[in-house]
């Protein structure tokens, strides 16, 4: 699909999705994909006149696995529980540091990673705080082990590092590539880090590579992939085999972990630095969010952009989730054209209404030929020329005769 700045949606694209978008002024906004007939209408979830100056949405996440609670991390200290069944903030706690790069839920205790490089646990009966460095970028939690989080900053000592958060103690650190031909270290800025499964954990830098660790295996990567070309990656989400990227460039790509020598799939329509990446429970619906201020989503297998919205902010993170309620069924569809309140009249009751005789339209009608009798025409037209031009032939040549005796 060419690039546009129209809001738009695929014909095929008829998932039943909903997406949560956190931009930099501070709003937090749902967009009802599954919406027939305003599939682009914004609802603003919480009040921009309440919210402070510096209230940008840093970190934003699910709070639980059936995703009915959302978790805001901002930039000026505090984070809120937001809860989509209610559709209000059930708490709202001032952090120990800003801003907030990552937030997570385990039982009921919140996880906060902040960018001076420290984590703080919340909801205990003693908060814990632990160190991960002085400059980290980003925060994530495993899936599987939910226990298990992963950080990643700029610099060395800010590399990638896995917290278990019940022992409160750190249990893996990754460690630098060799030094290059001038024996020189090599830059280190993971700028966003994701979970494969318990053990294996991939990173994104800005400094144009992605690495991928094992921690059963090494403290070094067991593989990655490096370009000398200017593509400095923002974030990131693994999945499966896959690694998909998004980089300040405006450019998405994805990486199969079997073979990372070079990326696989390239999603276009971007015109600014994308902020945020997530995948739907299916994993076949990439959803973005880009500084262009637009949300958008990608078929992960044929790279189609599916859907395009204009959401007026500067997007920074982004979650989508399969819609609740009950699916449509035959009495529940609306049909265009259709006012509220308005009756559809059945098939059935306006074949049985009698219609007005048109003398002229049946006088029409009944001139206009059959297929069947022009084509017989056709055929006696062309028996009668033929035996006309025989009969002249014919009487041509007894003339000549004639002539001749």
């Amino acid at each position: 699909m060419k690039w546009t700045t129209a809001n738009l949606k695929n014909p095929n694209y008829s998932e039943n999705h909903e997406i949560y978008v956190g931009t930099h002024t501070g709003s937090f906004k749902k967009i009802t994909v599954a919406n027939e007939d305003k599939p682009f209408l914004q609802q603003n979830l919480q009040e921009i006149s309440k919210l402070d100056k510096d209230s940008r949405v840093t970190a934003l996440g699910f709070g639980n696995e059936d995703k009915s609670e959302v978790l805001i991390g901002r930039a000026n200290k505090f984070v809120q529980v937001y809860s989509l069944d209610t559709q209000m903030a059930q708490t709202n706690l001032e952090m120990l540091d800003a801003p907030v790069v990552g937030i997570c839920r385990y039982d009921t205790q919140l996880i906060a990673g902040f960018g001076t490089g420290k984590i703080q646990k919340l909801q205990i009966a003693e908060d814990m705080v632990l160190s991960a460095g002085d400059n980290i970028a980003h925060l994530r939690q495993c899936e599987v082990e939910r226990k298990l989080v992963a950080t990643g900053g700029k610099g060395r000592q800010n590399n990638l590092k896995v917290f278990d958060m019940d022992a409160g103690k750190q249990v893996f650190s990754s460690k630098n590539l060799p030094n290059d031909f001038l024996e020189l270290e090599v830059p280190v800025w993971d700028s966003d880090v994701g979970f494969i499964d318990a053990n294996t954990i991939a990173t994104c830098s800005r400094h144009g590579y992605v690495r991928l660790y094992d921690t059963r295996a090494q403290r070094r990567p067991v593989q990655k992939y490096a370009t000398e070309d200017q593509m400095s990656f923002a974030t990131l989400v693994a999945r499966d085999h896959y690694i998909y990227t998004g980089t300040t460039m405006g450019a998405m790509k994805a990486f199969d972990t079997r073979r990372m020598k070079n990326f696989v799939h390239t999603y276009k329509g971007f015109t600014g630095s994308i902020s945020d990446v997530h995948l739907d429970q299916s994993g076949k619906f990439l959803v973005s969010s880009c500084l262009d201020r637009y949300v958008r989503v990608h078929h992960t297998d044929s790279c189609v952009m599916m859907y395009q919205c204009y959401v007026k902010s500067k997007a920074t993170r982004v979650l989508i989730r399969n819609a609740v309620g009950k699916e449509k069924t035959d009495d529940d569809v609306v049909l265009v054209g259709v006012e509220n309140g308005e009756e559809e009249e059945d098939d059935d009751d306006v074949d049985e209404k009698p219609q007005e005789k048109d003398d002229e339209y049946d006088e029409i009608f009944n001139s206009m030929p059959t297929v069947g009798d022009k084509d017989s025409d056709d055929e006696e037209q062309k028996e009668k020329s033929t035996v006309k031009r025989k009969a002249e032939g014919k009487n041509r040549k007894n003339k000549k005769k004639k002539k001749n005796v």
